[in-house]
């Protein structure tokens, strides 16, 4: 079962980043590669479905749309993958190429159902939006300030869900066995008391978010897997899990044995 690290010991996130450095000094390869998948194979297996699409309703749109949201749960396989391959280098254990395809065959209907539930959590604060444009952008100025605050409100609830929820992949990578729910619940668990502290991470990674959007978007092929791997970090200062070895998230059926 996950313990959770002594929060008067945790790292602070420079020493995150830091650890992020050198866990990718030299290995970035493989990091690039799950990224460029997880970024670019989604978008270039949806391209041909937007041919001849309209603004209208019509049955090319409704195809579009059932393709998107396939693709998109291919592109959380994906992502599953990108974060597997950065715990693996947080633990300081090889990577290959291989561990691209990894979680085509480890169950992947486990990750499917947890991103089904997240998005289903997501679209819950989106719901007072539509209603409030709906409603009041046809009235006053005063109806656009109101909707204003709901699109803000919603914002914060996105956020929360974020923080909250955020750990449920590298959870299931370490915990074969764990029902999907209970990924969901130790998630809570985690960052109970550590929302402020993931959010002042995020904040300190702005800068480079904006140096890589200033480089046309190139420098991402180094800058993303550094913010990945320090949000991995992040969840391995959590669970103290840094020494983990690598049965604890290839093996399923040891997990029992490894978890108790």
């Amino acid at each position: 079962m996950i313990t959770q690290h002594n929060p008067t010991e945790n790292r602070p996130s420079k020493e995150l980043k830091r650890l992020a450095r050198a866990c990718l000094l030299g290995r970035y390869p493989v990091p690039i590669a799950a990224m460029l998948a997880a970024w670019f194979l989604p978008g270039v297996l949806l391209a041909p479905f937007s041919a001849g699409l309209t603004a209208q309703w019509n049955p090319s749109a409704v195809i579009y749309l059932l393709a998107t949201g396939i693709i998109g749960l291919l592109g959380q396989l994906l992502t599953v993958n990108v974060t597997r391959i950065h715990i693996l280098l947080g633990r300081k254990q090889k990577t290959s190429y291989q561990d691209l395809l990894w979680v085509f065959r480890n169950r992947p209907d486990r990750y499917l159902l947890a991103a089904l539930l997240m998005g289903a959590m997501l679209l819950v604060p989106l719901v007072p939006v539509g209603a409030a444009a709906y409603l009041l952008l046809k009235d006053s100025s005063a109806g656009t300030w109101i909707l204003t605050a709901v699109i803000l409100a919603a914002i914060a609830a996105e956020l929360y869900l974020i923080f909250t929820y955020g750990l449920i992949y590298p959870i299931y990578l370490d915990h074969p066995q764990m029902p999907v729910l209970e990924g969901f619940r130790t998630s809570r668990m985690l960052m109970k008391g550590n929302r402020k502290r993931r959010f002042v991470l995020q904040l300190s990674l702005i800068g480079w978010q904006a140096l890589g959007m200033c480089s046309a978007g190139i420098g991402f092929l180094w800058i993303q897997p550094y913010l990945t791997q320090t949000v991995v970090n992040f969840y391995l200062d959590l669970t103290d899990g840094f020494e983990q070895k690598e049965p604890n998230i290839d093996d399923s059926r040891d997990a029992a044995s490894v978890y108790g």
